[in-house]
C-alpha cells in the first residue's frame, strides 16, 4: 500500500496536466506522448485495467498512470483544485479489527478441611496459617536426641506473630503430631514440653519462636500434620481456636 502512495505522489504532475482546464492550456509547454492501453494493474492482488478515459501514458521514457484510477482503486479521497494547482490524496481511514482471544483459566478451587476432613492439602515446609489478627507458622521439623538420655524426640519450630488482636497465647499441653499415619503426643518427660513459656501472652504486633517436643521421631516421613489450641482475647472474652498445619517434605 505505501508503494502506490509514493507512486501516486510521483506521477501528480502528470495528472495535473491531464486535469488542466483549457483556461490554463495556454500557459503550458504541449507534448507528445504515447497512449499504452495494454498496461494493466496489479492492485492488492487483483489485476484490472484503467479505464478507456483515463489512459496510461508513455512520455520521454517515463509512465504516467491516471492518479484518479489509482486513487479510487485504493479507497482514497482524491482532489483538484486549479488555483493552487494542488492534487489532494487522503488514504482511507484503517480498519479497526477487534480480536477476540480465549484464555484458559486455571481454576483453583479451595476447600474447607471441617467441610470434608478426607481432604488435605500437604505444602512443603515453611507452612503459615493465616487466622484473624495474628498468623501462626510451621517453619522446620528436627528429629534429635538432647533431652531424656538418647530418647529420640522431634521438635516442631514454630512462630506466632500477633497482628491485629489484643492478645493471643499458644496452649501446647495437647499437642499431637502425626507422620504418615502414626500420632506423636507432646513429651510428658525428661526436659521441658516446649520452651519460652508458649502459655504466655502474645500481645499486639508481638512475636514469639519456639518449638513443641514429641516422644518419637521418624526421619524417613513424607506428610504429617502438627495440631494445637490458641487462646484468643479480641477484648471480649477468651475463646480457644484449634489449629492444625498440614506439611510435608
Amino acid at each position: 500500500m505505501k508503494n502506490w502512495k509514493s507512486v501516486l505522489i510521483g506521477f501528480a504532475a502528470g495528472t495535473m496536466c491531464m486535469a488542466t482546464t483549457p483556461a490554463f492550456a495556454g500557459i503550458y509547454k504541449a507534448v507528445q506522448a504515447q497512449l499504452m492501453p495494454d498496461v494493466l494493474f496489479d492492485i492488492d492482488g487483483k489485476v484490472v485495467g484503467s479505464p478507456s478515459n483515463q489512459p496510461v501514458v508513455n512520455y520521454n521514457g517515463y509512465i504516467y498512470v491516471p492518479i484518479r484510477f489509482i486513487a479510487d482503486s485504493l479507497d482514497c479521497e482524491i482532489a483538484f483544485d486549479p488555483v493552487t494547482k494542488r492534487v489532494k490524496i487522503v488514504s482511507p481511514e484503517p480498519e479497526v479489527i477487534e480480536k477476540v482471544v480465549e484464555k484458559e483459566i486455571e481454576k483453583i478451587v479451595y476447600v474447607d478441611q471441617s467441610d470434608d476432613p478426607d481432604y488435605v492439602v500437604y505444602n512443603k515446609l515453611p507452612v503459615t496459617v493465616y487466622r484473624d489478627g495474628y498468623k501462626i507458622a510451621l517453619r522446620t521439623i528436627m528429629m534429635d536426641d538432647k533431652d531424656g538420655g538418647g530418647k529420640k524426640r522431634t521438635r516442631t519450630y514454630l512462630t506466632v506473630e500477633n497482628t491485629d488482636i489484643s492478645k493471643v497465647s499458644l496452649m501446647p499441653y495437647d499437642a499431637k503430631l502425626t507422620l504418615d499415619g502414626v500420632e506423636y503426643d507432646v513429651s510428658t518427660s525428661g526436659g521441658g514440653r516446649w520452651e519460652d513459656n508458649w502459655d504466655e501472652t502474645i500481645r499486639k504486633e508481638e512475636e514469639k519462636e519456639g518449638y513443641l517436643l514429641f516422644d518419637g521421631v521418624d526421619y524417613d516421613y513424607s506428610k504429617g500434620t502438627l495440631e494445637f489450641q490458641m487462646r484468643v482475647n479480641d477484648d471480649s472474652g477468651d475463646t480457644i481456636e484449634d489449629i492444625r498445619i498440614d506439611f510435608k517434605k
